[in-house]
């Protein structure tokens, strides 16, 4: 049996599939029927990616998400197949042994879906393994977990950080939604106020995305705002639940991370997990495998 393990993000689902990367945008809308380029989940109606406006939430146990979960694995399954997938929820919620049943439930069972052109597919998903987001990631780098550290995940929507002494705890933790989509965003009212013409926080990350190709005075109001909102928004929480630098070491995850890279390595005591885009996704996948033998 097939067996998928995807993310289903706030900002982009990402999936591992028999050595294949697959990773996209995951705005979902419900929208009416006829709606040009819609998909049909479930008998509703939803557009998803770009065009649709999200409702952002750290909840993940909604009926979009199963939604998401059935366009994404549509051009990846045979019509009357049954596939087993793994996934993820947030420290926050995993920690409920009824969010983790929720959730499971949720995804489970018979899909019917119908792409904008009237093709059809219906799948069963017979099983679905849920995993701790941030706190999987450190499968695959195991080592880490040798000393008590802080583990940052910093994603899309939010920034989560977590107490990690073998097993997290979420006693001493917190989630805010300040992360990238946030982070492109001010940095775009930042540009805007310097350069006196309208940046949007897509034509923001494009500036960050460029920012080896720009000026030193560029360089340096991105240099201010990235350090800015760094302090901010991820060091005065940290302290907040405990964190003291000359006692902790802080290991970032997540696509964020590595956008901000250059800005959290200037602390020697932070270390960016190698492939923290995918470390979730694939730390996920490591334990189903061990779980499993």
């Amino acid at each position: 049996m097939k067996k998928i393990t995807i993310d289903l993000g706030n900002a982009n689902y990402k999936i591992l599939l028999e050595g294949k990367r697959i990773i996209d945008n995951s705005n979902v809308q419900e929208v009416a029927e006829g709606t040009f380029g819609a998909f049909m989940v479930d008998e509703k109606h939803y557009i998803f990616g770009e065009v649709a406006k999200a409702k952002r939430s750290t909840n993940k146990i909604c009926r979009t998400k199963r939604a998401l979960l059935g366009r994404a694995l549509y051009p990846l399954v045979e019509d009357k197949e049954k596939i087993e997938v793994v996934t993820l929820l947030p420290l926050s919620l995993y920690v409920n042994q009824e969010n983790k049943s929720k959730y499971s439930e949720l995804l489970k069972g018979k899909y019917v879906v119908t792409n904008p052109n009237g093709a059809k597919k219906s799948f069963t998903i017979s099983n679905v393994k849920v995993r701790a987001e941030s706190f999987s990631s450190l499968a695959t780098e195991p080592s880490l977990l040798k000393e008590p550290i802080y583990l940052i995940d910093l994603g899309g929507v939010d920034v989560s950080g977590c107490f990690v002494n073998k097993t997290p705890d979420i006693g001493k933790s917190f989630t805010q939604e300040k992360g990238m989509n946030i982070f492109y965003g001010e940095l775009g009212k930042v540009l805007t106020s310097k350069l006196l013409e309208t940046y949007l926080d897509k034509d923001a990350e494009l500036v960050f995305n460029k920012y080896d190709n720009l000026s030193e005075d560029l360089k340096s109001i991105i240099d201010d705002f990235a350090k800015s909102f760094i302090k901010e928004n991820i060091y005065t929480p940290l302290k907040e639940i405990g964190y003291r630098e000359l006692i902790h070491k802080l290991v970032f995850t997540g696509g964020g991370s590595k956008a901000l890279e250059r800005y959290l390595l200037e602390d020697s005591n932070a270390t960016v997990l190698q492939n923290a885009l995918w470390s979730n996704v694939e730390g996920a996948e490591v334990l189903s495998r061990r779980t499993s033998k």
